[in-house]
Formats: structure tokens, C-alpha cells, sequence
């Protein structure tokens, strides 16, 4: 039996091209892998104008974090009229904890405005989610009834 021994490394053409090949693959994936990541991670633009009114915020959610039990906070929600007519504050509301301002005057399309918080803890005893109901004058052009929105804070109630 006849044993034949080839040498361990290949030829310097055909190891260069492999080379080249497992680069080119590897760089294009990473390029991908960041171009995609990238995309995921940039905070979404607003949407062309929606009928009717509209409303996008920064955060419908805010974490206004750990918070003493009678101590107050203040915070904003910021939104951008993306709706394709001025919005019409009826009221917003929130529980007996929360103080609430905004815009008395109609928000033009497009215009950036806020919601003014103040939330007092002293009668709070636990960690809790806190909606803010928003009703406007604005009629909704699919239910036919006045537009109506909620965003939300939430806290984590500490002791003194």
C-alpha cells in the first residue's frame, strides 16, 4: 500500500483567494450587523401627518425612578402635533397625586409641545403606574367621538 503525503500547506494562489473570500464574507456580515443594529436603535422620526388629530410623544411611559414617600416631582411629556389639524385641549387628568398643565391654545400641525407634571407622593404608600387621560375637542375620524389618549408615569415609592 502506497501512501502518497501532501504538503499541509496549500498553495500561496489558492490560500490567498480562501483568504480573501472569508474576509470579504466576514466584513459584509459585520456591516450588515451594524447598519441593522443601528437602524433598531435610532429613536423613530414621526410618521407623515395622520388624519385627523394626532398626537406622537417622545415617551408615552416615563420612569420618574425611586421617589421618597412625600416628596414631589416634576416632569415633562413631550409630543409633536403629527395629526393634519390643530389639537383642541379639552382636559387631561391624572389621580389626586398628579398636577397637571397643558396647552390651553390649539397646537398647530407640527408644532412640538408638553404636558407639565408635578406628582406628590405623600399619600402614596407602593410603587405604582399613574395613567394621564387626555381628551381633546377633536373629533376621531374612526370612532366619530372625541379623541381621547392616555400616556403613563410610573415610580418606585421609598423609605425616608
Amino acid at each position: 500500500m502506497k501512501f502518497r503525503i501532501y504538503s499541509s500547506l496549500p498553495n500561496n494562489t489558492t490560500y490567498i483567494m480562501k483568504s480573501l473570500i472569508r474576509l470579504s464574507i466576514f466584513s459584509s456580515l459585520l456591516f450588515i450587523g451594524l447598519i441593522t443594529n443601528a437602524q433598531s436603535t435610532s429613536k423613530p422620526a414621526p410618521t407623515a401627518a395622520v388624519q385627523g388629530p394626532h398626537m406622537t410623544f417622545t415617551k408615552e411611559l416615563i420612569d420618574i425612578g425611586k421617589v421618597k414617600r412625600g416628596e414631589k416631582k416634576s416632569f415633562k411629556f413631550e409630543f409633536v402635533n403629527t395629526g393634519t389639524e390643530p389639537l383642541d385641549f379639552e382636559i387631561v387628568s391624572g389621580c389626586d397625586c398628579t398636577t397637571l398643565d397643558w396647552p390651553r391654545k390649539k397646537v398647530k400641525v407640527g408644532e412640538k409641545a408638553y404636558l407639565d407634571v408635578i406628582f406628590d407622593s405623600t399619600e402614596k404608600e407602593e410603587s405604582e403606574t399613574v395613567d394621564v387621560d387626555i381628551y381633546l375637542r377633536n373629533i376621531n375620524p374612526k370612532t366619530k367621538k372625541p379623541f381621547f389618549k392616555i400616556v403613563k408615569y410610573k415610580f418606585e415609592l421609598i423609605e425616608k
